[in-house]
């Protein structure tokens, strides 16, 4: 699957969020070798650890498992994140651990929508619309896109929408824990102001291996301004593929 920043770092910090709708547009005067995205196989696990930085200059570091579900006659697929460094990670008043959340992609792997239980036991479900942070797939190095997208959570709260701009910069190798990946570089900036007035500017590199579009690294800087948030929140997180284990 595609790992998608946007709704854990959502689900750890920002308690309100909404509805409403958006656009993309790209650039597609790339290398001309386009790079597709590749269904997941059932049941294949992959892990993923994370380190936090907070604005205390605090280091959380967090691990999540990530199960790819049932892919579906329209290429649609689901997918489970479960934490696999327990259920608390609280820092200044913030809990960086991840929430088990059932995800939903489309064809491209681009991501839908997600549900966890929250603390009261109700059932949340969010949508993104169109989807979530990414350009479309398949794509070119050279490339670049915009997008616009909102997330509504069925929770009635307030509407939090994004603004993205990002570039394809090149091919290059990548080792993580996982192993040594030929990787797609991507490079983006993601905008937003939650229902608190609190501003984020998130920049991310992201490496994707070629073979699946399937993100195996990420290092991301994030710039707060306007109302400052009330607990503790991150400055940077680096996120990387452990493992992935073979098809069931």
């Amino acid at each position: 699957m595609q790992w998608k920043p946007l709704s854990a770092f959502a689900i750890a910090t920002v308690t309100a969020m909404g509805c409403g709708g958006g656009g993309a547009s790209t650039d597609k005067s790339g290398s001309g070798t386009a790079y597709s995205f590749v269904a997941p196989v059932p049941g294949v696990v992959r892990i993923l650890s994370e380190t936090i930085v907070d604005n205390s200059n605090n280091t959380i570091d967090i691990g999540y498992s990530d199960t790819a579900g049932t892919v579906n006659s329209d290429g649609s697929y689901g997918a489970l994140v479960q934490s696999t460094s327990g259920e608390s990670a609280i820092v200044n008043g913030t809990n960086y651990a991840v929430v088990t959340q059932n995800e939903n992609y489309d064809d491209s792997g681009q991501e839908l929508s997600y549900s966890f239980t929250a603390a009261s036991g109700v059932l949340v479900t969010c949508t993104y619309t169109p989807h979530a942070s990414g350009p479309d797939f398949p794509v070119e190095v050279g490339q670049t896109w915009q997008i616009e997208f909102t997330l509504a959570c069925d929770n009635g709260a307030a509407q939090i929408s994004y603004t993205q701009q990002g570039s394809v910069v090149g091919v290059e190798s990548v080792t993580v824990p996982a192993g040594t990946f030929t990787a797609l570089k991507f490079q983006s900036t993601v905008n937003w102001t939650d229902a608190a007035g609190t501003v984020r500017n998130e920049s991310t590199t992201n490496w994707r291996d070629t073979k699946t579009l399937y993100s195996v690294k990420q290092e991301i800087s994030i710039a707060v301004s306007g109302t400052a948030p009330a607990n503790g929140y991150a400055v940077s997180r680096t996120i990387e593929l452990e493992s992935i284990s073979d098809a069931p």
